[in-house]
């Protein structure tokens, strides 16, 4: 319910066909519209989607708090991620196969693989490093293993010489497990990296 003040020559709230409300300590007048309805399918599809992300983020975002060369200036690396993937957001749809977990101009590395085929308690995965003037002996690969089924996720890092990681993660059977993998180097105090890449596997 409105309130008119007759004396100041203002009201708050709804009166009438009119709404009062303070703006920058000025009293101000407008017209009363009807509110937007926030649960159209659309954005109800948004939401979705961003739930969606957001948990299967929030699984390994902690574990590469050091590991990544995002922009997490006033934010976390979760929220980095979900800004790195916000056309996919506003799309509507959450693949896992698509989320960019990292960005940077650094090659990344080819080759990858990662024996997911068979159930266990780890996997090694195998990459050839690439061959840039731009990388330092500091250069590292970064493995995020995800099972969003089973809410688990792994994330290890490795000299990229190495071209081999293990990486100890239990592999369910019938569950998918998506792999991301990306290069970290350094510079001084400052990190860079490459755009990450996925694989991903179901155990038998």
């Amino acid at each position: 319910m409105g309130k008119m003040n007759l004396l100041k020559a203002n009201w708050i709230g709804k009166v009438g066909e009119t709404v009062g409300a303070k703006w920058k300590n000025l009293k101000t007048i407008r017209t009363y519209s009807i509110p937007s309805n926030p649960k159209t399918e659309a954005q109800t599809t948004v939401r979705t989607v961003f739930k969606g992300m957001t948990g299967f983020i929030a699984l390994f975002s902690d574990q590469i708090k050091y590991l990544s060369s995002l922009d997490t200036r006033g934010m976390s690396v979760r929220n980095a991620i979900i800004k790195a993937n916000a056309d996919m957001v506003n799309a509507g749809e959450f693949k896992p196969e698509d989320l960019v977990v990292n960005k940077g101009g650094l090659p990344n590395v080819t080759g990858f693989t990662a024996a997911l085929t068979t159930a266990g308690n780890s996997f090694t995965a195998t990459w050839t490093k690439p061959v840039a003037t731009n990388l330092t002996s500091k250069a590292k690969l970064v493995v995020i293993a995800v099972n969003a089924e089973s809410n688990v996720a792994v994330a290890k890092d490795v000299a990229l010489d190495a071209e081999t990681i293990t990486v100890d993660m239990p592999l369910i059977s019938g569950e998918v497990t998506h792999v991301y993998y990306y290069v970290i180097d350094y510079r001084g105090s400052s990190r860079v990296g490459s755009v990450s890449g996925h694989a991903q596997g179901t155990p038998a």
